[in-house]
């Protein structure tokens, strides 16, 4: 009886794997640019869009639940590709602030507006009562699997 409680265990397995290999993080979009990257794009505008006037590299970093190292590369690449830049607070000046550029901008603001068109497909392809389940079981499996990662660094 107990055994097909599991039966659908290698199914579950590929479709995680179908998710892994279908890498979309890693594809480039909008002039080059790394998923990785455009999601920093839309960090700083929804920061500034809250009428900050910039957002440090500890905020970007505690908002994507990435290293400052990994935003501070990310960070320059997309300063050499004319998206943001860097200045210096007025009033300390050991803080660093990073604005959109107006490139940045637009990339940021196409980006948001996809991935509603996106998750809206999505809400229309399943409806609102399949979406909500979804949102609820996706919660839940992140937090399974949060709670096994940290079993592992014990």
């Amino acid at each position: 009886m107990n055994e097909d409680k599991y039966d659908n265990v290698a199914d579950l397995i590929d479709v995680f794997q179908r998710f892994a290999r279908a890498d979309w993080r890693k594809k480039t979009m909008w002039g080059g640019l790394k998923a990785s990257e455009i999601r920093m794009l839309v960090c700083v505008k929804q920061s500034n869009d809250k009428g900050e006037s910039g957002t440090t590299v500890t905020e970007i970093s505690k908002r994507l639940e990435v290293t400052s190292p990994t935003v501070t590369q990310m960070l320059n690449s997309l300063i050499a590709a004319g998206c943001v830049i860097r200045t210096t607070d007025k009033t300390d000046r050991r803080i660093t602030e990073i604005t959109l550029t107006d490139k940045g901008d637009q990339i940021a603001t196409k980006a948001i507006d996809r991935f509603q068109s996106v998750f809206k497909g999505i809400i229309d392809e399943l409806g609102k009562e399949q979406s909500d389940q979804l949102i609820l079981m996706l919660n839940q499996v992140f937090q399974y699997l949060q709670s096994v990662n940290h079993l592992d660094d014990l």
